[in-house]
């Protein structure tokens, strides 16, 4: 009995991986990256592609878009499509024309999505978001921000939504012999989200909260 698991979990990945080379994208809509994975605890496996669209935001970058397909009557159909949580095309930073440094994963019934800006040649900010879908809808139930400098500091803001909790690590490094390091420090408390957030209407990097009983902010 314990191989009748295995099989349905092989010719699941079969179905969807075949099914997947058969889905046509939208008109003007150009691939970057696909996953593939069980979203809803069903067993079987849905198809998550992130799209440079044909809609500009100016002279060189494009919109992007995240839709998610399920299987339904033996074919893909469109189960969720969302325009904010991915950044545009050039919304890099210095990246010249290599875009937005773009990662798409699926693990434990979870999207993974990591996107990364360049400030300049040393500093960069990578926001890592997980998304559940649960009681019928989308969600953001998780955030990493590290924004990192290759030899001065290293912040990550850690956040679960679910349980409110957050995890703030300050580390700095010694990138000037003349200037005293600060040492480094954590936090961790309770945040009083008013609510998880909804995966419509989610950009990642684009809140700021104050820490309680600090003059210091974290982010998601």
């Amino acid at each position: 009995m314990k191989l009748l698991p295995v099989l349905i979990l092989f010719f699941s990945l079969n179905t969807s991986a075949q099914i997947s080379k058969k889905l046509v994208a939208p008109v003007g809509y150009t691939k970057i990256l696909e996953a593939t994975g069980d979203l809803d605890q069903d067993g079987i496996n849905e198809v998550v592609i992130a799209y440079n669209t044909n809609k500009k935001n100016d002279s060189i970058g494009f919109k992007r878009e995240l839709c998610i397909y399920k299987i339904f009557g033996g074919s893909l159909k469109l189960w969720k499509q969302n325009s904010s949580v991915l950044w545009n095309s050039n919304d890099c930073g210095f990246c010249l024309d290599e875009g937005v440094n773009l990662s798409l994963n699926i693990k434990n019934n979870r999207i993974i999505i990591a996107q990364t800006f360049q400030h300049n040649s040393r500093h960069y900010s990578t926001n890592r978001n997980i998304f559940r879908y649960q009681n019928g809808d989308w969600y953001v139930i998780g955030s990493c921000y590290n924004d990192y400098d290759t030899c001065d500091f290293d912040f990550k803001y850690d956040i679960n939504f679910s349980t409110k909790q957050v995890f703030v690590d300050y580390t700095f490094g010694d990138c000037d012999d003349n200037t005293p390091i600060p040492k480094d420090s954590q936090l961790k408390f309770k945040y009083p989200f008013k609510s998880i957030p909804k995966m419509d209407g989610f950009t990642a990097g684009k809140t700021e909260i104050k820490i309680p009983n600090s003059k210091k902010y974290f982010y998601y």
